[in-house]
């Protein structure tokens, strides 16, 4: 006879623990809104949905690390996975089929709901009517706000500097260039989109290399190396690395980023905040955790950065509060 081990027997008591009342509501909730196939009630699938993210929410905050991560597991063997899953958005953060969390296709399916863009065709009814609540819940809302945020920055340096140049860092598909007036005008003198992702950079070198976009494939090792010759910036901007790299990375990043900037240039880093609602959900059936960083983490990542060579930092927010920003201006 096996004689379970510690672990195995603290992994079976935390289940016992924690029941899964919570996601046989959900699980109800959803089945019932499909009752009425092929129209779908879209007023279950939220409140199932609802019940189910600020639940999670509440598992998460008072919940230590091992028994979060014993009841995610709960999670992931309910039947409620089989349905979450079918929502492209979710299905997406979870498997990481470009291999990492929060891919530019991913942030693509956040943008598409500003740009009316087509949704992924082949998903089934309630897969749809839960892509179109999970694309718009406070984490959703953050990014769009990030992105609408850069926008108004680019068109604002191009009024204040001659065909100034930019280095966006962890570009993406660079879909802020979407919004900024300036972009499409090429104002510009020099625009840099910088990835380690070669799928992501053909996109932006297909949709943008017609306004003057060059794509450099680097990673971010090369960054710190200075492996890159990549001149000299008046801005240079990330907005969703930050989220994925420990405090320690993210001050020699920072560096590495103000090193690039001409005198009088901008650096600006984005980053998810603490407290977001939508974490629990994220992090159980999305695999999709975040470094959520306070205004205190923020300030702490420029220290590294001598102060005689600042001129100023900024600490601030977007609209919904959801997200910070670092901006750091070169003497």
């Amino acid at each position: 006879m096996t004689i379970p081990d510690r672990a195995d027997m603290l992994a079976f008591e935390l289940e016992e623990v924690y029941d899964d009342s919570l996601l046989n509501e959900a699980y109800q909730k959803l089945i019932q809104a499909q009752t009425t196939e092929p129209e779908i009630d879209k007023a279950l699938v939220a409140e199932g949905m609802q019940g189910l993210i600020e639940g999670l929410h509440a598992r998460r905050s008072n919940s230590s690390d091992q028994e979060w991560n014993s009841f995610v597991s709960i999670c992931l063997r309910h039947p409620l996975r089989g349905l979450l899953h079918q929502d492209p958005f979710t299905l997406r953060a979870f498997a990481k089929p470009r291999g990492y969390a929060g891919d530019a296709e991913l942030l693509d399916f956040i943008y598409g709901r500003e740009e009316h863009w087509d949704v992924p065709q082949g998903i089934s009814a309630i897969g749809r009517a839960l892509f179109d609540y999970t694309t718009m819940i406070p984490a959703t809302e953050g990014v769009r706000a990030r992105r609408g945020f850069i926008a108004d920055l680019l068109d604002r340096i191009a009024d204040e500097i001659s065909r100034p140049h930019i280095l966006s860092i962890a570009a993406g598909h660079l879909r802020e260039a979407v919004l900024a007036g300036a972009f499409k005008r090429r104002k510009f003198g020099r625009f840099i989109a910088l990835d380690s992702d070669t799928q992501s950079l053909e996109m932006v070198d297909s949709c943008y290399s017609r306004f003057g976009v060059e794509v450099a494939p680097v990673s971010i090792r090369q960054l710190l190396m200075q492996k890159a010759e990549l001149g000299l910036f008046d801005l240079v901007y990330s907005t969703g690395l930050f989220d994925y790299v420990q405090q320690s990375m993210a001050q020699r990043l920072t560096e590495a980023m103000f090193h690039l900037l001409k005198p009088g240039g901008r650096l600006l880093v984005a980053n998810f905040m603490p407290g977001i609602r939508d974490v629990g959900y994220m992090e159980s059936f999305m695999a999709w955790p975040l470094i959520y960083r306070t205004r205190q983490e923020m300030l702490d990542i420029s220290m590294k950065i001598p102060q005689a060579d600042i001129r100023d930092i900024r600490i601030f927010t977007e609209e919904n509060q959801h997200i910070i920003f670092l901006q750091i201006t070169k003497r």
